[in-house]
């Protein structure tokens, strides 16, 4: 995959910085670095106590299908090649099942590091398996619940319910809503953490107003999650308000809108090329963007720098503390920024 110039610029930067404080491996072919196995070493033997780099790292949607995935997938690549680890990539594209099985299939194969997000609980006695087995488990995207949150070593994401306290804010500001006003509330899967807790967030501004999110299943599909979304304003057409909570529901809102005849705000989550459109239009007020690029690169850099350096990793919040509205919309405007900003 070809990486733009400011990508490039971004990368090199990062290699720049963290070589600089001494702390990454570094791979050479004069013979400057030593090999333990397959670890790539720094010349005076500091970093060679791993004795594998090899990592994996799983995506849950399909990254081919889905921008916010590929800003995922592309922050993780980048990550390896800076650190020089050998990557595999895996993804269950929106499969329970099939993600359980890639979890567990690693565990198996014990590679040095798995990198994965708990979209579910499903995979989450798995993890554990894993990390039983010696693989280093870092989360991403979603958090594990209950017991797995002692199976990883770090999680990068957003603070999803704080996000959400955000979105629901911006919604509280901008329309006027009184009590039992109908706001739909879309997901991929409403069940699972994020939309539980984005959902929470928001919820818990809107209880001042006496509204409540009225949830909706869309799937990570975008036909699925059109024709539902669509269904349902045909059928609510006295609705207030859309806030969709995942990436999929939120780049079609507009076009749901306009097939079921309705024009209501929408303020959600994440970015694609047609929530940018629809901020820069004013059909969608703002969005709550997570940052998926540093979701894959920080775990995979975090997996490097553990593997090499017995540096503990460290949780970070990767979603910020603001809305891109039109005012700083252009930010993700630029050609050379696909794949690591939309």
């Amino acid at each position: 995959m070809s990486i733009s110039i400011h990508k490039s610029r971004l990368v090199a930067m990062a290699a720049v910085a963290a070589m600089s404080l001494g702390v990454l491996a570094a791979c050479s072919s004069s013979g400057d670095a030593k090999s333990s196995g397959s670890a790539a070493a720094l010349k005076d033997g500091f970093g060679d106590r791993a004795k594998s780099r090899n990592i994996e790292f799983i995506t849950y949607y399909d990254p081919s299908q889905d921008a916010f995935w590929n800003q995922i997938k592309q922050g993780a690549e980048d990550a390896a090649n800076v650190s020089h680890l050998s990557i595999k990539l895996e993804t269950a594209a929106g499969d329970t099942g099939k993600m359980t099985d890639l979890v567990n299939a690693a565990a198996a194969s014990k590679p040095a590091a798995l990198v994965i997000s708990f979209n579910d609980p499903a995979w989450e006695n798995a993890a554990c398996e894993a990390s039983k087995a010696g693989v280093a488990v870092f989360a991403y995207n979603v958090p594990p619940t209950g017991p797995a949150k002692d199976c990883i070593k770090a999680f990068v994401g957003q603070d999803f319910f704080q996000v959400g306290t955000y979105v629901g804010q911006k919604l509280v500001d901008s329309v006027d809503l009184s009590a039992g006003d109908k706001v739909l509330c879309p997901a991929e899967e409403p069940s699972q953490q994020y939309a539980i807790q984005r959902g929470g967030g928001v919820e818990s501004v809107l209880k001042d107003k006496g509204v409540k999110c009225t949830y909706l299943r869309t799937s990570g599909e975008d036909a699925p999650a059109l024709d539902k979304m669509q269904a349902w304003l045909t059928a609510n057409k006295d609705v207030k308000a859309i806030v969709p909570l995942g990436g999929t529901p939120h780049r079609n809102a507009v076009q749901a809108e306009d097939a079921a005849g309705v024009k209501v705000p929408i303020v959600g989550f994440d970015t694609s090329p047609q929530v940018i459109d629809g901020i820069k239009s004013g059909r969608i007020l703002a969005t709550a963007d997570q940052q998926g690029y540093v979701q894959g690169f920080q775990p995979v850099l975090e997996a490097s720098l553990f593997l090499d350096f017995g540096l503990s990793p460290s949780t970070i919040n990767s979603g910020g503390n603001s809305l891109i509205d039109k005012s700083n919309v252009s930010n993700l405007e630029d050609k050379a920024l696909q794949g690591v900003r939309w």
